[in-house]
């Protein structure tokens, strides 16, 4: 994997809430021998608290800050795939990460589909947002998605033929 004459061995999976980023990329840094991330969790041991706790008492503003802070701790990591939150892209000053620093990849699931799969979830601060603007944050950041990220489409597909598709892709 390299760019730029210069080799990439991170992978970050990016996409919109539900679109399997966590699941897939366990399954692919087993698959390919590297060691899995998970963004979020990143930020809970750095803020010492949930992500609804703290949206709910230092508001998304902070959770934005304590996310850049761990995406830019993952720079000097090698040989990991990292599973972001979805507004990690959305933020300006992170997006050098996605196109300088790891080989991204945009997981596309169709909204209806993570509307589905987010059904009945109360551990997601902005499912708790009216629908018209979760509809809204969903179209405003799939051009960046898609910007940043090698497109692969989820409906239909198993998370590990999804994790084979990228290991596949990567491999070449």
């Amino acid at each position: 994997m390299k760019t730029a004459g210069k080799a990439k061995t991170k992978i970050a999976l990016i996409g919109f809430m539900a679109s399997g980023k966590s699941t897939i990329g366990k399954l692919l840094a087993k698959k390919i021998g590297y060691s899995f991330v998970d963004l979020d969790t990143l930020i809970e041991e750095y803020a010492g608290m949930s992500i609804p706790d703290i949206f709910s008492r230092e508001g998304e503003e902070a959770f934005r800050r304590y996310e850049s802070i761990c995406l830019s701790r993952l720079k000097d990591g090698e040989r990991v795939v990292i599973a972001t939150g979805g507004g990690a892209p959305i933020t300006r000053e992170n997006r050098p990460f996605f196109t300088d620093e790891a080989y991204t990849f945009f997981l596309e699931v169709p909204l209806a589909e993570v509307l589905k799969r987010t059904e009945g979830s109360d551990n997601r601060p902005l499912l708790k947002m009216p629908k018209a603007r979760i509809e809204e944050l969903y179209r405003m950041r799939l051009p960046i998605y898609r910007s940043l990220g090698h497109p692969i489409q989820t409906v239909g597909k198993t998370p590990l033929e999804i994790a084979d598709e990228i290991a596949a892709f990567i491999s070449r």
